[in-house]
């Protein structure tokens, strides 16, 4: 009897098609359970992510605090240094909290309120404004009153308010929440202390564990491109949350200096806004002229946004560039393009994290484009500390 030869590569080869083809059909079928089921398992595992990000931003002052233990002469503090430096940074972190909670929020609700009060005084100064334009014939073929009507339709504060009013109807369900925002976040806080204090077993093991998943030349390519990703990404970070709290000081003492009303709270504004290239400081310092203008009349507006534009100039030409000292090396039309797009897919945070995924990005294509191989390589020690994997 002659004998059969069965393929069998080729039986498993349609075999798995055929169930990608069910499985896929399936998921399709069935998308709305699978994504809420995904969904819900994002939200439990959302704390744990919450605080290895917290973890991961808070890693650089734990070094430097770890450095500064190393350099004591106490054997009891250098034996310690790593659990000092966890300890005395979230005493440090826990103080900041109490001070925000306590001093800037409460500020800042406050003039909230106020600058809503005042809305419907500038609603009033526009509407007049826009029929004396157009009375005078220099926007008739505009209509921006009608414009303006339709606007305040959608926005207005009796509106808004009758929204928040409904929202707070359900005191079960705002309970909840507020009760499970805040359980959630005390257990993110924990996971990040944590992080910390077992970061250095954390990474030996994943360190092991992808040394023995992984060929040894994508291993050692893995890594190096970790590395040079939590460089440039923890360099960027850092240099302006740095920025951003100069700018925020120093516009809010000039803002007061000047007296502008909500001062500090534009000031916080500004400097909150300055973290977004090119855009956010611009777009900030319109936006504090438009309500100095409304407050205080025109000469303080152009006063203010003259003080602005040169705080934006002294940042721009010498305080930025020796923060992040070169680090990103961008073309600004790649900046602006990369924040054009990151914003119109990602909102806010898509055009912060626009610019390191641009630098990124502009590595790896320039290490395609090298003839020469580049030899995988740990990032130069002198940059500002990161999360970095050691060869186990």
């Amino acid at each position: 009897m002659k004998r059969i030869d069965i393929n069998w590569n080729q039986w498993i080869i349609r075999f798995t098609f055929a169930m990608l083809v069910i499985i896929g059909y399936k998921v399709i079928s069935n998308y709305n359970a699978i994504f809420g089921t995904i969904k819900s398992f994002t939200q439990i595992l959302s704390p744990f992510v919450i605080g290895f990000v917290i973890a991961y931003l808070l890693n650089g002052p734990q070094e430097l605090l770890k450095k500064l233990f190393n350099k004591s002469r106490n054997k009891f503090v250098n034996k310690n240094q790593h659990g000092l430096s966890v300890l005395l940074l979230y005493l440090i972190l826990i103080f900041l909290i109490f001070l925000l909670l306590n001093f800037i929020v409460p500020l800042l609700i406050t003039n909230l309120i106020d600058l809503l009060k005042l809305l419907p005084s500038f609603i009033n100064y526009l509407s007049e404004l826009v029929t004396k334009l157009e009375n005078d014939g220099l926007i008739e073929f505009l209509s921006l009153e009608k414009m303006i009507q339709n606007v305040l339709a959608n926005f207005s504060l009796e509106k808004l308010l009758s929204q928040w009013s409904q929202s707070l109807t359900s005191i079960g369900q705002l309970s909840v929440s507020l009760s499970s925002i805040v359980i959630n976040s005390a257990l993110s806080f924990i996971i990040s202390i944590y992080v910390l204090a077992y970061k250095t077993s954390l990474l030996d093991f994943s360190n092991r564990f992808f040394g023995k998943l992984l060929p040894q030349n994508a291993f050692l390519g893995a890594k190096y491109w970790i590395q040079t990703t939590n460089r440039i990404f923890y360099k960027f970070i850092s240099s302006q949350f740095l920025d951003a709290c100069i700018i925020a000081v120093s516009a809010s003492i000039i803002l007061s200096v000047l007296r502008v009303p909500f001062g500090v709270s534009l000031g916080l504004f500004l400097g909150i806004s300055n973290m977004i290239p090119y855009f956010g400081s611009i777009v900030a310092s319109v936006v504090t002229a438009i309500i100095t203008f409304f407050t205080s009349g025109l000469n303080l507006a152009i006063i203010t946004l003259i003080s602005l534009t040169v705080l934006q100039q002294v940042d721009g030409n010498f305080i930025g560039p020796r923060i992040m000292a070169g680090a990103l090396n961008l073309n600004p039309i790649v900046i602006i393009i990369s924040i054009t797009i990151g914003g119109a897919y990602f909102g806010v945070i898509g055009m912060f994290l626009a610019v390191p995924v641009a630098a990124i990005a502009k590595i790896i294509t320039m290490n395609w484009l090298d003839k020469d191989q580049i030899t995988p390589q740990t990032p130069d020690s002198t940059d500002i500390p990161s999360i970095e994997l050691e060869e186990s």
